[in-house]
């Protein structure tokens, strides 16, 4: 994909790969990166130093992507600010629980939250747009937990697994009317 002018959202961005993405779209040229984490400073923090070299170009914003309100909340302060989302890329995680007798209800709840349900809540926001524009690009941060199973981590590993399929079925079912989808898958 080609950066240089795109809006590009970025979820989990305050740092790790969501920043390091973050700051990569800036550095291509996007017109318009929003960086979105739980954690608002540092969120702002990430934008403000984006900012510094272009300024305007960077919005932080603290949201909570494992709530559907909380994903809406997001896409439409980033329309708001730079237009259509070009690339929204779902890159928030929690791993957390360990195996199955031991990893509680709210484990498994906030799991599937923030590692599935936010992509599939944010693709539901943005897929009617991209089809009658016929393009938009959807990216996901899974992990090799996603593709083998991760020992002593259920819900992690349970999750992610959902990632990449969900990543896979956007692909196969959406890819021959301009959707594009990429899946990482980190270690």
């Amino acid at each position: 994909m080609r950066i240089e002018g795109i809006h590009a959202v970025v979820t989990g961005a305050a740092g790790g790969i969501g920043r390091a993405l973050a700051e990569a779209f800036h550095r291509e040229g996007a017109r318009g990166v929003v960086i979105a984490d739980l954690n608002a400073s540092g969120a702002e923090s990430v934008a403000a130093a984006l900012n510094e070299i272009r300024p305007g170009s960077a919005l932080g914003i603290g949201a909570d992507v494992g709530t559907a309100a909380g994903n809406e909340a997001l896409i439409d302060a980033a329309q708001a600010t730079f237009g259509a989302v070009d690339l929204f890329f779902a890159n928030a995680g929690v791993g957390m629980g360990s195996d199955l007798l031991s990893a509680t209800d709210t484990d498994w709840e906030t799991s599937f939250a923030v590692n599935i349900h936010a992509h599939i809540w944010a693709a539901r926001r943005l897929m009617p747009e991209w089809l009658e524009r016929g393009t938009g690009y959807f990216a996901s941060t899974a992990s090799a937990a996603g593709l083998l199973t991760q020992i002593d981590s259920a819900p992690y590993s349970v999750t992610k697994h959902a990632a990449v399929a969900f990543a896979e079925w956007l692909s196969i079912t959406y890819g021959d009317r301009g959707l594009r989808v990429s899946c990482l898958c980190p270690m």
